[in-house]
């Protein structure tokens, strides 16, 4: 099979190599151990699970009162010590530091490091550091507990590894002694006999040997990579270059030239001509001379005779002339043929073009001896231009004195890895440094151009190639003695390396099965479960396939393992194992029997968690897992929906219950109409009272509109006292009353004590409160001339100027009506009507327009104001009402004058949109009083108001919309769902201990769904109350019966119940809008009682707020006396958010991810925390989004809120607050993730110039982060006794700063999917697509299929469990496929909206050239 092949292939994710290091950490925490493990098995994260556990252990030492120690992690190198403090940084929450020589740490006085020790729980440092400050005694043994030794294999001779064992360790007494961890690929480290170096190395540093005798151990955690030995034709000797030569000639005898000239020669055989050409162009380039010159010149301090001055300074100008040379010197473009290349650079090439020459994910890294070769074949392969080939240089911090090289620094090191596991490096040419050490991604090819020289070389630098379809290449010359020598050299010690840990005892094996056991045949007894349906057997044995396969099939959350992780304890009766499955699983940690044996103790554990998750339901009769596409399918409450489009008929209320007369009339209740801007309604208008026989509830002002559109508040002062009224006064009340209405309305009803539900009257024009008499507020003078007159006419005895100001009624035609503006002294009833009034067509004088039959000459002609027929003065009036000129000339005699002055009808003109919205406010009324709740109406009416056929589809063009009916549900609604979130988890999460996550998340959704509420809903009768119709002309007036007016019959006549057609989605939405009117009007206590009146349910009977709490008990894990080690972790959390816990292990829970084994401190991972605080974080969010923007509808609140509480955001939040460092996990892929998103974050806001929304640019975190931040907020929340503001105060410290301008935040928001679309469809010029859903069912599920159609071509489309979530897909969907040119050229296909576009364009452009 070809090198491209196998690169090409698809990379399978490595996995944690997770059991055998609870294993070997269990060994390492009994005795002093020496890790022999492959490179990237996770030896540091073993170190990193034992200085966990030793600070532990010291926390409780100090609190015991014992001298205070620190852990020493001792690396060989300098670049070692920051990488491996920033690898136990993001797994250690401690206080870490960093030292070594370039620090000057070597020159530090005892006051300094004792200042370090004190700081300081984790040292990370050179051994020589740390030899140094020994044998000052700066540090002595008694203040280390624990030394880990990195590559340990340099423990020999003189090396300061053994020189601190033998000359500090060994004199330390035995119980003040520290304990060792040693970590090694090898023991191994020079040409030596594997068995006696593994034997002098556990003696040297008194630890035993642990590890593995078959590689088999690691299976699905390490892939060995496939082998292959490629030869080159054998090379040329070395030789001088024209250029070379020509330099030699004349600087050949100078020592500052000596080493280059070496390399230059070997360069010419080993890389080829141009490469040796090439070094020296590098070599003398501007930096690396200046370097040359600085080497030389520090030898003048060492030789400060005239005579070395003079050669030093020829050197220098030497130096000056040769690089003068090789600059003006041309070297031609490299071609891949042998006049520029060697044969071993040419097979080189000839592999990376084979990979590189196409796309593909391949990394690779070939290791080469020295620095200059890097840096050479780096230069070398980028002006050959492989296409695909991205390759960048791994090499040590320091050059060796005399050669010009690279000279790397650590951060360069680091960027250069960050870059070459993001991918924008794939090939890396690495010297030694990439052998052990640092942390580099999983390589799929790996080749030694340079051969290792020793098996440990050989060992590491084939444990980078740990991708499943990786493979190691050794170049070899041919006919190269030696090279095969070193190749079956380093072979053979291996394999007596393999040997030697076969031939340790058991106890230091990681053996996974522990002595053998009897086969099943032998072992009768063993436990099995047979499914009564189908007779499927479970067995110990089956289980763990069982398990395995379920695991397999979980969806994978942060690149995790998919498989089970067993950890094994020694107990006195033999081994209980603890099985740990993935994140996604609903189950997570299972305990089983204690067994004689380990395997036997696995099975059981694995036994013990079928039978769990058959019990759940995760396995079906069969002991299949059950298909699942994530572990909250979205289709998982699709049997819960509502069909968007279903809907049905229901009964509709017509008049509230308030106004209904059964109760002997007892008190009089005034409530006085009046408007915050008259002079806008009218030039007069007077305040009128309506008079009711019990007390309204408190009415708001609501907005009305004149003709011409003018807004005024209208205003209802309600007073306190009621009256007591006598006979006389009630039959005046209803005699102007019923004037009123005949009057302005032409209606005569039948006016009685026992029929009448309210009454209209008039009050003085003067200023009262609501503690003012009702009796003192009345206009009794103008009550008393309205309740006795008769109609009254004109005749030549009524003065003029009496009529002005005065309301007319045409007595043939009364829905003609006049209010009299003045007198026209120069017009007669007989000349033409002006042509500056209008009128219908056809009147031909003013008499004509009058309808006078006959008209005394005498008769005055007045210039009126016609009173429109417009009724609903709860919308703005379309522009025919503003336009209009109703001005008219009449004559009186064909009028009818009203008693009710203009000023006093121009305010009863807004009585009927007045008792409309009364009505409305009093069904809103009525049904909080039958849900047991009292709440302000208005917020109330809005919670009830559905003012289209289609209000419950968000975002979509409203359908039938009614004017006039005020704000409708939505923004409550959206308010309402998130309390209802909150709520119900809270019910459940104080209900139901034992349930998980996922078993809380189910019972929720059954909870919230629509299907539920709108069951809820039926019960209770709230359709009945919805408000779907607005202002109607037939339907406000009181119910009593009609005697004179339009419609009388139809009125009388026995009606029918009224009803209205409603989407079950609606309803539903209404009792969220409730929830949401509760929460405003009356806080958490009234949104509570909402909550428990509308759902009814037994995990739901609080009644306020604090009966959450009071019914909530405590679990056992969170009473239990916390160790130091986690009251210190909550005085560091104390710290950053200024809360102290009163539970410190509620916290630890917080930070405990579900990977962690439960049986090390018996406290349950952060899901059901992360449950309860992803709610409140929602609420808090929400209310505060909804408060700052009271006009945003709610498509645009969901969007935006979706920026506040996105993984995304989140996670940059949990990496700002340094919870990424404190998250107690387990796994490598998390590490790995973490660690590259907090670089990405820092680099982000590094150029962000302080803009907030720096974090949108990033890449999506690992979800573990935003886990951990709703579960801080949910243990914050439980600790603190549920207290909402608490919680509040935090999101307010740490999260809204952020969003201080959401503004900012609207492309965010636009990448929601269904918004993205649309722009995108508007940039693609479409105007004829959309989305069409349908209801569909599948079994026993039903659920919302969505379709985008382009001009009437599907698309793209997907399915959810409601319209909002089927469309999220379907556009998630059409934007993969708009990302690929075969998408967008189906797109272009469907549609020919542009080309239609452009021909009008040009039809309208040929018109205009013709005309």
């Amino acid at each position: 099979m070809s090198i491209k092949s196998i690169a090409s292939r698809g990379e399978k994710i490595i996995g944690d190599p997770r059991e055998y290091q609870l294993e070997l950490f269990e060994i390492a925490k009994t005795k002093n151990t020496i890790a022999v493990l492959d490179t990237g098995s996770g030896k540091t994260l073993i170190a990193c699970l034992l200085i966990r556990h030793m600070i532990e252990k010291e926390l409780e030492s100090r609190a015991a009162g014992n001298h205070p120690r620190v852990s020493f992690f001792l690396v060989h190198s300098v670049t070692l010590v920051f990488q491996q403090a920033a690898v136990l940084r993001c797994n250690v929450d401690a206080r870490i530091g960093e030292y070594c020589g370039n620090m000057g740490a070597g020159d530090w006085k005892k006051e300094t490091w004792d200042d370090v020790l004190g700081k300081q729980q984790v040292i990370v440092m050179t051994a020589d550091i740390l030899y140094g400050c020994l044998v000052h005694a700066f540090i002595k043994m008694q203040d280390i507990n624990l030394l880990c030794f990195d590559e340990a294999h340099h423990a020999k001779k003189k090396h300061s590894y053994a020189r601190i064992i033998k000359d500090f360790y060994l004199a330390e007494p035995e119980n003040t002694r520290p304990k060792i961890f040693g970590m090694t690929a090898s023991p191994v480290g020079s040409r030596a006999d594997a068995a006696h170096a593994a034997a002098d190395l556990e003696k040297l540093l008194h630890s035993q040997i642990a590890t593995t005798s078959d590689l088999a151990l690691l299976q699905g955690s390490i892939s060995r990579p496939e082998e292959a030995v490629t030869a080159y034709p054998r090379l040329k000797p070395k030789f001088r270059t024209d250029l070379c030569q020509k330099l030699h000639k004349t600087y050949g005898e100078l020592d500052c030239f000596s080493k280059i000239f070496a390399f230059a020669e070997l360069a010419a055989s080993e890389l080829g001509p141009w490469c040796a050409d090439f070094l020296w162009k590098f070599a003398l380039s501007e930096t690396q001379a200046r370097k040359l010159e600085r080497r030389t010149e520090r030898k003048l301090e060492a030789q400060p005779d005239i005579e070395s001055i003079a050669r030093i300074e020829k050197e220098i100008l030497h130096l000056q002339e040769a690089a003068d040379i090789v600059r003006k010197y041309k070297i031609p473009p490299p071609s891949a043929d042998a006049s520029h290349l060697s044969t071993k650079t040419l097979l080189l090439h000839a592999y990376l073009k084979e990979i590189y020459s196409v796309k593909t994910k391949a990394k690779c890294i070939i290791f080469v001896s020295r620095r200059y070769t890097a840096t050479v074949l780096a230069e070398l392969f980028k002006r050959l231009e492989i296409e695909h080939l991205r390759i960048g240089i791994l090499v040590g911090s320091f050059a060796r004195p005399g050669v010009a090289d690279a000279n790397f620094s650590f951060r360069e090191q680091m960027v250069t890895l960050s870059k070459f596991r993001q991918g924008k490096l794939n090939c890396l040419i690495a010297t030694s440094v990439a052998e052990e050490g640092l942390d580099i991604p999983d390589c799929s090819l790996i080749i030694r151009f340079d051969l290792y020289r020793t098996m440990i070389q050989y060992v590491q630098s084939r444990g980078r190639a740990r991708s499943s379809v990786s493979k190691y290449i050794h170049m070899l010359e041919r006919g190269n003695c030696s090279h095969l020598e070193i190749l079956n050299e380093v072979r053979n010690s291996e394999k007596i390396m393999r040997d030697f840990c076969c031939s340790l005892p058991a106890d230091r094996i990681l053996d996974p099965a522990g002595p053998e056991e009897p086969s099943v045949t032998d072992n009768p007894e063993e436990l099995y479960h047979i499914e009564p349906g189908t007779g499927a057997k479970l067995t110990m044995t089956s289980s763990m396939t069982i398990l395995s396969r379920y695991s397999q099939r979980l969806p994978q959350e942060d690149n995790e393992p998919l498989q089970p992780l067993f950890t094994i304890r020694h107990v006195p009766e033999g081994f209980v194992s603890e099985v740990t499955l993935p994140t996604l699983s609903v189950v997570q940690h299972i305990e089983g029997a204690p067994m004689p044996t380990k395997m036997a103790a696995k099975r059981s554990a694995s036994f013990v968690a079928c039978l769990e998750l058959r019990r759940k339901g995760q396995l079906d009769e069969n002991l299949m897992p059950k298909s699942r596409s994530k572990r909250h399918p979205k289709m998982a409450n699709a049997h819960l929906a509502l069909d968007i489009y279903n809907s049905n008929v229901y009964p509709r209320r017509g008049k509230p219950d308030f106004w209904k007369v059964d109760t002997p009339l007892l008190e009089l209740w005034f409530n006085i109409l009046s408007l915050s801007n008259p002079a806008g309604m009218a030039s007069e208008i007077q305040p009128i009272c309506l008079i009711t026989r019990n007390k309204l509830p408190p009415i708001p002002t609501f907005t009305v509109y004149s003709d011409k559109g003018v807004e005024s508040e209208l205003i209802l002062l309600q007073l306190s006292k009621s009256l007591r009224a006598s006979p006389d006064t009630l039959k005046k009340l209803c005699q102007f009353t019923h004037r009123l209405f005949l009057d302005l309305f032409n209606k005569t009803f039948e006016l009685t004590l026992d029929t009448v539900p309210y009454w209209i009257a008039p009050i003085k024009d003067s200023n009262f409160n609501e503690d003012s008499l009702p009796e003192n507020t009345l206009d009794w003078k103008l009550l008393e001339e309205v309740s006795f007159g008769a109609d009254i006419f004109w005749d030549d005895n009524y003065p003029v100027e009496n009529l002005i100001g005065r309301f007319l009624i045409d007595r043939r035609q009364r829905s003609r009506r006049f209010i009299v503006l003045g007198h026209h002294p120069t017009l007669k009833s007989t000349d033409p009507y002006p042509p500056s009034y209008e009128c219908p067509p056809g009147i031909i004088d003013i008499q004509d327009y009058s309808y006078n039959a006959t008209i005394p000459e005498s008769e005055p002609v007045l210039i009126a104001e016609r009173l429109l027929h417009r009724l609903s003065y709860l919308s703005a009036p379309d522009s025919k009402w503003v336009t209009t000129d109703n001005r008219a000339v009449i004559s009186p005699s064909a009028f009818s004058i009203s008693s009710i002055p203009s000023k006093v009808i121009h305010m009863a003109m807004i009585f009927p949109s007045f008792i409309t919205r009364i009505d409305s406010y009093l069904h809103a009324w009525e049904i909080c009083g039958r849900l047991g709740i009292e709440i302000d109406v208005g917020v109330a009416l809005e919670a009830i108001t559905k003012d289209s056929d289609n209000t419950h589809e968000h975002g979509s063009a409203q359908v039938s919309f009614q004017r006039g009916m005020g704000n409708n549900y939505e923004r409550l609604e959206f308010l309402g769902d998130c309390f209802l979130k909150l709520a119900t988890s809270l019910g459940l999460y104080i209900s139901y201990h034992a349930d998980d996550e996922f078993e809380l998340h189910v019972k929720r959704m059954i909870l919230v769904c629509n299907k539920y509420l709108f069951s809820k809903a039926i019960e209770m009768k709230i359709p009945e109350y919805i408000q779907s119709t607005g202002f109607s002309r037939r339907t406000w007036y009181p119910e009593m019966k009609l005697l004179i007016g339009k419609g009388t019959a139809q009125h009388n006549a026995s009606k029918e119940a009224a009803s209205h057609r409603l989407a079950d989605k609606s309803i539903s939405d209404v009792c969220e809008a409730l929830i949401g009117a509760a929460l405003i009007d009356r806080g958490l206590d009234g949104a509570t009682q909402m909550v428990t009146a509308i759902l009814g349910t037994p995990e739901h009977t609080q009644k306020v707020w604090a009966d959450y709490y009071n019914s909530y008990t405590k679990p056992a894990y969170q009473l239990l006396e916390s160790s130091p080690a986690q009251i210190k972790f909550a005085q560091d959390i104390e710290k950053l958010v200024k809360y102290k816990f009163k539970h410190p292990r509620l916290l630890v829970s917080a930070f405990t991810h579900p990977s962690l084994p439960f049986s090390w401190d018996r406290i349950p991972s952060y899901q059901r925390l992360e449950f309860l605080g992803d709610a409140v974080l929602d609420l808090v969010c929400v209310r505060y989004i909804f408060q700052k923007y009271p006009h945003a509808d709610p498509q645009w609140l969901t969007e935006h809120k979706m920026a506040m509480v996105s993984n995304k955001f989140l996670g940059m939040v949990s990496v700002e607050m340094g919870f990424h460092r404190k998250l107690r996990r387990m796994g490598a892929s998390l590490d790995h993730a973490i660690r590259d998103y907090e670089v990405d974050i820092q680099e982000a806001k590094a150029n962000s110039n302080g803009a907030v929304d720096f974090w949108t640019s990033l890449k999506p975190p690992p979800k573990a982060l935003s886990d951990v931040l709703e579960a801080f907020i949910g243990a914050v929340f439980v600790d603190s006794g549920f207290q909402y503001s608490i919680v509040e105060g935090l999101i307010d410290t740490f999260i809204l700063p952020y969003f201080v301008d959401m503004t900012v935040f609207d492309n965010f928001a636009g990448q929601h999917p269904t918004t993205y679309i649309s722009r995108r469809m508007t940039d693609l010029q479409c105007g004829s697509w959309g989305f069409e859903s349908q209801q569909c069912t599948t079994g026993d599920m039903t659920y919302i299929l969505t379709a985008i159609v382009v001009h009437s071509e599907i698309f793209s489309y997907g399915s959810g469990a409601s319209v909002k979530a089927a469309r999220i897909e379907a556009s998630l969907a059409a934007m993969k496929k708009l990302e690929e040119p075969e998408g967008l050229k189906q797109l272009k296909d469907f549609c020919n909206c542009a080309e239609v576009r452009e021909k009008r364009i040009k039809e309208k452009e040929n018109n205009e050239k013709i005309k």
